[in-house]
């Protein structure tokens, strides 16, 4: 049996520079940048978007000290590459090989967490990309504006916001 190839994943899986979706709190905030070619920025960071209730399982806040370290210390390790070598990182062993970082459309979250990104005003957002962090823990976020900045919004350390399909 021939060994299966490697799955990528499609240009579409991050924003364009004609993704133009801003949030309605950033709005103003974002400057428009029609040239760039954001897949082949680096990474960065804005936190205006933090989820910082912490009533909500995936808040920003409940993470213990040493999990947000290890969380900070993979921002960093992802500063250094572009979006294209993020998206083209894999995981999983030879038969469930599949992207380690991805977007996921906002229809497959949990409802709790549709609702929670309506209180946030992030629900004219059509998918959420998330950063896959060991085996559960994942970073949810949106790009603002086709731009290479990725907006945290919630830290998922139980994998619950968008659980497995075989679980």
């Amino acid at each position: 049996m021939a060994p299966r190839r490697d799955k990528r994943v499609p240009s579409s899986a991050l924003p364009t520079s004609s993704d133009r979706k801003v949030p309605k709190k950033l709005l103003g905030v974002v400057p428009a940048d029609e040239d760039s070619t954001v897949i082949d920025q680096k990474p960065a960071w804005g936190f205006a978007l933090l989820d910082r209730d912490d009533n909500h399982p995936w808040s920003m806040w409940p993470a213990d000290r040493d999990g947000l370290m290890a969380l900070l210390a993979m921002l960093q390790e992802m500063e250094r590459l572009t979006w294209r070598e993020v998206r083209d990182q894999m995981t999983g062993g030879h038969r469930r090989r599949g992207p380690k970082h991805k977007s996921i459309p906002v229809d497959h979250i949990i409802p709790e967490a549709q609702a929670r990104l309506a209180e946030l005003d992030l629900d004219d957002f059509p998918e959420l990309f998330r950063f896959r962090h060991g085996n559960k823990g994942r970073l949810w976020g949106v790009f603002v504006g086709g731009h290479h900045v990725f907006y945290p919004v919630w830290w998922d350390p139980e994998h619950k916001v968008c659980p497995s399909k075989d679980k």
